[in-house]
């Protein structure tokens, strides 16, 4: 039975902090039935509104994604400052599936007040990369992978400015996770891993997967 994918966008909002770069992520609320409890970037599905009387995928992806920001955060961004940086669809094996389209947004002081909605998000947190993916690994605070991949991304990135150029500079990877298990763990296989294609995590190769262990995800990235 073939289930409903529903289109989302999401705002990946970053600032320049003390410690480098720091990104905004938001906490849903315990209660609710998808991601309940887990930190996320600001975000949700995408409304026949959103297409402003048009047609454009992508253009309404980003009056979504600052809908979003603002109805959760009380955060305006400017749709057209957003970059697009990634669109990752849920795999077939999970109960609900989006199609999302993320953005990349660089906070200025405007953008300094932070006021959750109380009822999809309850909680919100400035920090560093390293910092979440820290907290996550110890099993402190709840991540889904693709917050856990962009994360890793842009913990490689000193300030906002070189993760624009990052982001600009790559093609952006349209993302249809394929599930599988390695010595008994949960393996997520993207393009670009040598097992992708037969969804076999044994393949020598490229790396570039994540894997749930014990509750938290781990991404692993390598070429050769």
């Amino acid at each position: 039975m073939n289930t409903e994918i529903r289109a989302a966008a999401t705002a990946v909002i970053i600032r320049d902090g003390e410690a480098g770069i720091e990104a905004l992520l938001l906490r849903r609320h315990r209660q609710l039935k998808v991601s309940g409890g887990h930190w996320v970037f600001p975000g949700g599905g995408i409304d026949p509104s959103d297409y402003l009387g048009g047609s454009d995928d992508e253009l309404a992806a980003r009056v979504a994604a600052v809908r979003e920001t603002h109805e959760e955060a009380s955060v305006v961004l400017d749709p057209e400052s957003l970059q697009f940086l990634s669109h990752w669809t849920t795999p077939p094996t999970m109960g609900r599936r989006f199609a999302t389209w993320f953005y990349l947004a660089v906070a200025g002081p405007e953008h300094s007040e932070v006021v959750v909605d109380g009822e999809e998000m309850d909680d919100f947190s400035w920090a560093t990369p390293e910092l979440f993916l820290d907290q996550h690994r110890s099993g402190e605070i709840a991540l889904l992978p693709p917050t856990v991949v962009t994360l890793t991304e842009l913990a490689r990135c000193a300030r906002a400015a070189e993760a624009q150029r990052f982001y600009r500079e790559r093609e952006v990877p349209f993302i249809a996770p394929r599930i599988s298990k390695h010595n008994e763990v949960v393996c997520m296989l993207y393009a670009g891993d040598a097992g992708f294609d037969a969804i076999d995590p044994h393949i020598e190769g490229p790396k570039n997967r994540c894997y749930l262990e014990a509750g938290v995800w781990r991404y692993e990235f390598a070429t050769e």
